[in-house]
């Protein structure tokens, strides 16, 4: 009888944490307690540290734990764009839906053509960034930090 492979390591030869570790359910305390974090921009993991340049971008690691934000590979913030087309596309309908029934029936469909694409254009601008936020809060809310991240 051969003997099965060993389960997958958490850390890959890289040193960067992989994304095969277990998921954890989290409680509405936990979930209330990131959402502040994330409120504030700041470290999910400890709170103290900021995640976001004045500029936009991501720093490396948290100032206080010391904990690096892009978890896996260089790949790592690909799911925010999930986040960032979702807030779009919801933002462009709500937008929309307001426009409409506040002017109905004198709805000034020619403004419309060039102000909603500008507006959502510049909203994304800012969103962008913050979706990087929002996807690093969830993935440690559901994949807790290891300790060697913290290196």
């Amino acid at each position: 009888m051969t003997a099965s492979p060993p389960p997958p390591k958490s850390v890959s030869r890289a040193g960067k944490r992989t994304t095969d570790t277990e998921l954890r359910m989290p409680t509405p305390t936990a979930f209330f307690g990131f959402a502040r974090k994330l409120a504030r921009l700041r470290c999910p993991h400890c709170g103290k540290g900021g995640v976001m340049t004045w500029r936009g971008s991501i720093h490396p690691r948290c100032s206080a734990c010391n904990l690096r934000y892009e978890r896996s590979d260089e790949n790592y913030f690909a799911g925010a764009m999930f986040f960032g087309y979702l807030f779009g596309a919801f933002t462009f309908a709500l937008t929309l839906l307001i426009v409409i029934v506040a002017m109905w029936p004198n709805v000034p469909w020619d403004t419309m053509q060039w102000a909603i694409p500008l507006g959502m254009g510049l909203f994304l601008l800012v969103w962008v960034p913050i979706s990087r936020v929002v996807w690093l809060s969830i993935d440690v809310m559901v994949r807790p930090v290891q300790p060697d991240e913290l290196k």
